[in-house]
């Protein structure tokens, strides 16, 4: 008996394989790290023929970037997602930061991380990153900046203190993943947001180091 389940069309099956190949590597990447991920091993998990997957990424650096670009769409999305949820009577700049934090913070992070230490002696590596990394910082970006809402969205200074926002936790991130404990990263969050009411306009400067909420 035919079956009623439409034909997929070409276009349709090559997305799926590309996808299945993409989750394959995103799994490889979070798991393994960078320098274990294999064409071979992506292959055996995505349960592609190695032509087909060869097809699609011709190389390893393709196969990662492509990872890369994948997976910040992930990353994008859940922050989006995130960011949308934030209840209204939250304050915005405590929101803002512990948002920035979680993404910041988090396994998808740290395997981009650890690429862009790769890419430090690839050269190919890295042209192939960096348009990949700044489309994802603008709308990293753009997200955060609409979790603040009126009037801190629309304020001038917003965009250099989200920056500054993102800058600083990134490097808080890589602090911790080295140093562990040593850094308490609860007290340089919670300085960081006073930091930002300050500049803002919303908290009086000799509050900066008050313990306790702002």
């Amino acid at each position: 008996m035919a079956s009623d389940r439409p034909r997929q069309t070409q276009e349709q099956r090559r997305a799926r394989t590309r996808g299945l190949v993409l989750d394959a590597a995103v799994a490889c990447l979070l798991e393994q790290g960078y320098a274990a991920t294999s064409i071979a091993e992506v292959q055996e998990r995505a349960g592609v023929a190695r032509g087909t997957l060869l097809h699609h990424f011709p190389t390893k650096n393709a196969l990662v970037v492509g990872a890369v670009e994948h997976l910040a769409a992930r990353r994008i999305d859940r922050f989006a997602a995130d960011a949308a949820l934030v209840p209204a009577s939250t304050d915005r700049l405590s929101a803002l930061v512990d948002l920035a934090w979680s993404g910041l913070s988090s396994p998808e992070f740290f395997t981009a991380a650890e690429l862009w230490m790769a890419a430090r002696t690839d050269e190919d590596l890295r042209a192939a990153l960096r348009p990949v990394e700044t489309a994802t910082f603008a709308r990293l970006q753009e997200s955060l900046t609409s979790v603040l809402g009126p009037p801190h969205a629309d304020d001038p200074r917003t965009p250099t203190l989200v920056t500054m926002t993102i800058e600083l936790l990134t490097g808080l991130s890589l602090s911790t993943m080295l140093a562990g404990d040593l850094v308490d990263r609860a007290t340089v969050l919670e300085r960081w947001k006073r930091v930002l009411a300050v500049s803002l306009g919303d908290l009086s400067p000799d509050r900066l180091l008050d313990r306790g909420p702002a």
